[in-house]
C-alpha cells in the first residue's frame, strides 16, 4: 500500500469518526445539557467533520486546493476546544481565535504552491494547533474533575499532540532541504487527528453530559442518585438528624413550555437551575429529575433550610423572562426530613414530589413540609 492509499484510508476514517463524534457531542452533550462550553465543543466537531468531508471531496475531484483547504480547516478545532474549557471556567473564551485560525490556515494552504514553502507552512500550522492543545492541558488543570478517568484521554492525547508538533517542527529545522517532503508528516498528521478526535469525544462527552461540575447546572439523574444515596446511607449510619430532601418544581410547566416554545423553554430551565444552584450551599447535592424539576439533598438545620427555600422562591419570581414568555415564573417546593423515610432516597423523592405537587395545588410560589 503506497502513501496515497494510506492517506486516503486515513481521510475516510477521519470523516467517519468526526461525523459520529459530532452527532454524539451535539445529541448526547449539548442538547442534553446546554451550555456555552458545550456549544463551543460542538462547533469544534462540526468544523472537524466539515473539514474532513471537504478534504475527501477535493481528493475525489482531484482538486488539490480544495483538499488543502479542508486540511487547514481541521487545524482550527483544538483552539475551539480550548475556548470551550475557558467558557466552562467562566473566563473570556475567545472563540473567534479558532475560526480565524481555521480560515487563515485554509487560505495559506490554498495560496502556497511551491512545495518547499507549503512544507514549511504545513509544519507551522500543525505547531500552531499543537500550541492550543497544550493550552487545553493548562485549562484542564483548573477543572475540579480533571483527574476523573474519563477526563484523562483528552489530557493524554493533548500532550501527545504537543509532542508530535514539536517533533514535526524539529524535523523541519534539522533537515531544511527536505522540508517539502511531507509524506511522513501527512501520515502522522492523519493518525494524530484521528486519535485526537476519538479521545476528545470520550472526554468531552464526560464534561458535557456526566460531570456535575462546571457552570450552574444540575447533575444528571443517574449521577445524582448514586452520590445522594451514598451520602444518605452514611448519614443514617452516623445517626445524623439534619438531612432533608427537597423537590423544587416550576409551576405550570406545560403552559410555560407551550407559550415559550422549545428554545425558550430550554433557556428558562437553564435560568431556573442557575437560581436554585446559587441559592443552596455548595455541598448540597442537586439533581435534575426532569426539566423544570430539581431534587436537592442537604444537611442543614430546619431554620437554615427555610431561609434557602425562601430565597429560592423569591429569586425565581424575580427572574426577568419577558424575552422568552409573557408570564411570571413561580415554583413550589416539597420538603421531607430524611429520617421520615429511613434515609431511603427513592421514597424521599416520591414524598418530596407529592409535597411539591400539593404546594402547587394550593396556588404555587410556596413550600409544603412533611413532618417526621
Amino acid at each position: 500500500m503506497n502513501t496515497t492509499e494510506v492517506l486516503s484510508n486515513l481521510g475516510l476514517a477521519q470523516a467517519a469518526v468526526a461525523t459520529v463524534s459530532t452527532v454524539m457531542i451535539i445529541g448526547l452533550g449539548f442538547l442534553h445539557r446546554p451550555s456555552r462550553s458545550a456549544l463551543l465543543w460542538s462547533l469544534a466537531f462540526v468544523l472537524a467533520m466539515t473539514s474532513t468531508w471537504v478534504s475527501i471531496m477535493g481528493s475525489i475531484a482531484d482538486a488539490e486546493p480544495v483538499r488543502r483547504a479542508g486540511l487547514g480547516l481541521m487545524l482550527g478545532a483544538p483552539a475551539l476546544i480550548w475556548s470551550g474549557f475557558r467558557a466552562r471556567r467562566g473566563v473570556p473564551a475567545f472563540p473567534w481565535i479558532g475560526g480565524v485560525q481555521a480560515a487563515l490556515t485554509a487560505a495559506a494552504f490554498t495560496a502556497v504552491t511551491d512545495a518547499a514553502a507549503y512544507g514549511l507552512v504545513f509544519r507551522l500550522a500543525f505547531v500552531a494547533a499543537a500550541v492550543f492543545a497544550g493550552l487545553t492541558i493548562g485549562e484542564l488543570r483548573h477543572a475540579a474533575d480533571r483527574l476523573e478517568r474519563l477526563a484523562l484521554p483528552l489530557t493524554i492525547v493533548s500532550a501527545g499532540f504537543v509532542a508530535v508538533g514539536a517533533a514535526i517542527l524539529v524535523s523541519g529545522l534539522a533537515a531544511p532541504a527536505d522540508i517539502g517532503d511531507l509524506a511522513l508528516p501527512r501520515v502522522i498528521n492523519g493518525l494524530a487527528m484521528l486519535i485526537y478526535l476519538v479521545c476528545a469525544t470520550v472526554s468531552l462527552l464526560y464534561f458535557t453530559s456526566v460531570s456535575p461540575t462546571g457552570g450552574h447546572t444540575a447533575s444528571t439523574w443517574p449521577h445524582f442518585v448514586i452520590t445522594a444515596s451514598d451520602r444518605l446511607r452514611r448519614a443514617r449510619r452516623a445517626r445524623e438528624q439534619s438531612w432533608a430532601v427537597l423537590t423544587v418544581r416550576l409551576d405550570d410547566p406545560t403552559h410555560i413550555r407551550s407559550a415559550a416554545g422549545e428554545n425558550g423553554w430550554l433557556r428558562l430551565v437553564a435560568e431556573f437551575e442557575a437560581v436554585v444552584d446559587e441559592s443552596f450551599p455548595a455541598d448540597a447535592e442537586i439533581g435534575r429529575e426532569t426539566r423544570g424539576r430539581l431534587v436537592i439533598v442537604l444537611a442543614r438545620p430546619g431554620s437554615v433550610i427555610r431561609e434557602h427555600v425562601r430565597t429560592t422562591l423569591r429569586r425565581i419570581t424575580e427572574l426577568d423572562v419577558s424575552d422568552h414568555v409573557d408570564v411570571q415564573l413561580s415554583a413550589s417546593v416539597g420538603w421531607v426530613p430524611a429520617e421520615s423515610a429511613d434515609y431511603d432516597l427513592a421514597a424521599l423523592v416520591v414524598a418530596a414530589g407529592e409535597a411539591a405537587a400539593e404546594a402547587t395545588r394550593q396556588g404555587g410560589d410556596r413550600w409544603e413540609r412533611v413532618r417526621p
